[in-house]
C-alpha cells in the first residue's frame, strides 16, 4: 500500500518551491524559538537579551533589570484536531475532496514536527464519537494519523461537529500544547466560542477550515451532504445570485475570521491541497507576530 505521507511530501514538492518549503520550516522554529511556554525563573538582564523577556514588575522591586527565564525543553507537543465526520468527505471549494485536504495538512504539520524533532498527536471525531492517538514523533506514526483520518472520513460517518472533539480535549487532557484545527466550514456559534475560550485560556490555537462548494457552479452536479438531494440546475447557472452569493460569503468570511481573532485564534481557509503550505506559513508568521505584541 503506498504510504499516504510520501504522497503528501511528493505533493509539497509538486505546489510549492523549495525556498517557500524552507521558509515554512524556519517560521516553525521562530514561533517556538527553543523554549517551552512554561515561565521558570527570574535572573539579571545581561547585554543581548530579548528586550521582550523583561518583567518590569520584577525590575520595579529590585536594584537591577530582570529578565524571565524559560524552562529548556527539547520537544513540543502540537496537538492536531481534525474533523472526520462526513461533512469533510463532501466537495471543498476548488472542487478536491475535503478528506484530501485534511490528509495534506496532517502530513505537512507533520513533516515540519518531525524536522524539529517534537511530538504530534491526534484528535479526530464527528458529532458522535472522539478518538485520541498520543504523542509521538516519528514517520511511522505519522502514516498512522493520516490513514485514520483517511479511513474515517466517511458519508457513512456522523455528522460534523468539531465541538465534540474540543469539548473532549478540555475533559481529557491536561499538559499545555499548541492545537492546530482542521474543521469543516460550519458557523461559529456560542458553543463553539465558549469551548475555544477555555481552551485558549491553557493552549495557544491555529486553526484551519475547509471552504465549502458554493453550489452555484453551474459546471457540476452539487448534492447536499445530508439529504443527497441534488440543487437544480436553473438556480446554479444564475450568474446574479452567483455574484450575489460570493459577496455574501466574502463577508461571512471576514465576520468569521474575526470571531476567531477575538478569542485569541488565528486562523486561515483553505480551498485546495495546494493552499495547504501556504496557508500554515501565513498561521505561524501571525502566530509569532501575536506573541510578541
Amino acid at each position: 500500500m503506498p504510504s499516504l505521507f510520501a504522497k503528501v511530501k511528493a505533493k509539497m514538492d509538486l505546489y510549492t518551491h523549495e525556498k517557500v518549503r524552507s521558509l515554512l520550516d524556519g517560521q516553525y522554529g521562530s514561533v517556538f524559538k527553543g523554549r517551552s511556554l512554561d515561565f521558570d525563573d527570574l535572573r539579571e538582564y545581561i547585554p543581548g537579551d530579548d528586550v521582550k523577556d523583561i518583567d518590569w514588575k520584577a525590575t520595579a522591586r529590585s536594584s537591577g533589570i530582570r529578565i524571565r527565564r524559560y524552562q529548556a525543553i527539547r520537544k513540543h507537543n502540537i496537538l492536531l484536531v481534525v474533523d472526520t465526520g462526513r461533512h469533510m468527505a463532501a466537495t471543498s471549494k476548488n472542487g478536491s475532496n475535503k478528506r484530501d485536504i485534511s490528509i495534506m495538512a496532517a502530513g505537512v504539520l507533520g513533516y515540519i514536527v518531525l524536522r524539529h524533532g517534537d511530538l504530534i498527536g491526534l484528535v479526530s471525531g464527528d458529532a458522535k464519537n472522539n478518538t485520541y492517538i498520543p504523542f509521538k514523533g516519528d514517520d511511522r506514526h505519522i502514516e498512522q494519523l493520516l490513514r485514520h483520518i483517511e479511513k474515517n472520513t466517511q458519508l457513512a460517518a456522523a455528522p460534523s461537529n468539531i465541538v465534540n472533539q474540543l469539548e473532549y480535549i478540555a475533559r481529557n487532557l491536561r499538559r499545555k500544547m499548541m492545537l492546530v484545527v482542521v474543521a469543516n466550514d460550519d458557523e461559529l456559534t456560542s458553543e463553539h466560542q465558549h469551548i475555544i475560550r477555555r481552551l485558549r485560556a491553557q493552549h495557544e490555537i491555529l486553526w484551519i477550515t475547509v471552504n465549502d462548494a458554493s453550489g452555484l457552479d453551474g459546471s457540476r452536479d452539487f448534492y447536499d451532504i445530508d439529504d443527497l438531494a441534488e440543487l437544480p440546475y436553473f438556480i446554479r447557472k444564475q450568474m446574479k445570485l452567483q455574484t450575489d452569493f460570493d459577496r455574501r460569503q466574502q463577508s461571512y468570511y471576514r465576520e468569521y475570521s474575526t470571531a476567531l481573532e477575538r478569542l485569541g485564534v488565528i486562523s486561515e481557509r483553505i480551498s485546495g491541497e495546494e493552499d495547504v503550505v501556504g496557508s500554515f506559513f501565513s498561521l505561524l508568521e501571525r502566530q509569532k507576530h501575536a506573541r510578541w505584541h
